[in-house]
């Protein structure tokens, strides 16, 4: 106990000595996340005499002969709310899409029309400029303006000093520092920085027209969140294996899940990097982005880069290679058992 005290002692000083604008700022001893997670490690010590005695009792209850737990067992919990997001974010949407078309069919034979724009009519000519852009709108873009209203949210709620124990409970993840599950998909709302924030959100509505096309508006939810969970996952699984304590947030992992699905489906359209090609004109291959980007990433592993979490964008981009080339035919086009179970219960549309 005493050797896992000091190790964690170790590992968290070199979480304080990582500093990234894109994930959290250099910590101080007065920071809430110091304060929280070394109350974590000491929370039976007021002291180091009794640091020693508790130490010593702990070392002599373990038998010589009995392994120590294996480290792989931090991922049990976090695999299972993976696969339960998962499954559940296919199920929920598989049954969002039938509701919409059942209630448009119910409204084609009672000979109703979508009328919301004379029914909610804003008076004023900004209210009606906004009222006419938003039902402009794809049903694929007002679904990822809701995704970012939720990112900006989750942003500001960063910035006020009494949510910190909240917010790195729920919207901070790893395996190491008592986090609950919930955080693997928290995460993925979730960024401190502005830049981080900014890009992220701008290449989300970058791919959304493409995604929607290809997907649909409930496959596309589907897919986004369970990509950020699977790629959650896959970062726990390299931080367990590192037995790194640094903590992760942000929505690259299911962004990149995006990209890597349209560089397989239109693999020679031509990208440019987010904001630099407005300033320096440039473009290649979908394709060759997406060859770049697994090679940065597998390279990022392997080298135990920190600036960015290699791991999960690794896990994001396979899940969504996966999704496309096989996935799709396997989940969404094999869940027409559920949908005839899920009609047999809400019965046949009346005539």
């Amino acid at each position: 106990v005493f050797k896992m005290a000091l190790l964690t002692k170790i590992h968290f000083s070199k979480f304080l000595r990582f500093n990234s604008d894109l994930i959290l700022p250099r910590l101080k001893d007065s920071s809430p996340l110091y304060t929280w997670s070394t109350n974590r490690v000491c929370n039976r010590c007021k002291n180091a005499g009794s640091l020693h005695k508790y130490a010593t009792r702990g070392f002599r209850s373990v038998s010589k002969t009995q392994k120590e737990p294996s480290k792989w067992r931090l991922l049990r919990g976090p695999l299972a709310f993976t696969t339960l997001v998962t499954c559940g974010s296919f199920t929920g949407c598989s049954i969002l899409q039938y509701e919409r078309m059942r209630s448009q069919a119910e409204n084609y034979l009672k000979g109703a029309k979508n009328s919301a724009d004379n029914l909610f009519r804003k008076s004023g000519s900004f209210r009606e400029h906004m009222n006419h852009y938003w039902s402009n709108l794809s049903p694929g873009k007002k679904m990822v303006a809701g995704i970012i209203g939720i990112n900006s949210l989750v942003f500001l709620l960063w910035r006020i000093p009494a949510a910190q124990g909240l917010m790195m409970r729920y919207f901070l993840s790893s395996p190491f520092m008592g986090a609950s599950s919930l955080s693997m998909l928290g995460s993925v709302f979730s960024h401190r920085g502005l830049f981080h924030f900014g890009a992220n959100m701008y290449v989300l509505w970058s791919f959304t027209d493409v995604i929607e096309q290809t997907l649909g508006k409930e496959q596309f939810l589907a897919v986004y969140l369970s990509a950020g969970v699977i790629s959650s996952f896959t970062s726990y699984a390299y931080k367990v294996a590192r037995m790194s304590t640094i903590p992760s947030l942000g929505a690259s992992g299911a962004v990149i899940a995006l990209i890597g699905m349209t560089c397989i489906q239109y693999p020679k359209a031509q990208l440019s990097i987010a904001f630099i090609g407005d300033i320096i004109p440039h473009s290649f291959s979908a394709q060759s982005a997406m060859i770049g980007l697994l090679a940065l990433d597998t390279m990022g592993v392997l080298m135990r880069w920190k600036l960015f979490d290699h791991a999960a964008h690794l896990g994001g981009m396979l899940f969504g290679i996966w999704y496309i080339s096989y996935g799709k035919d396997i989940i969404w086009k094999g869940r027409e058992p559920l949908i005839k179970y899920w009609h047999k219960i809400r019965g046949n549309i009346k005539r």
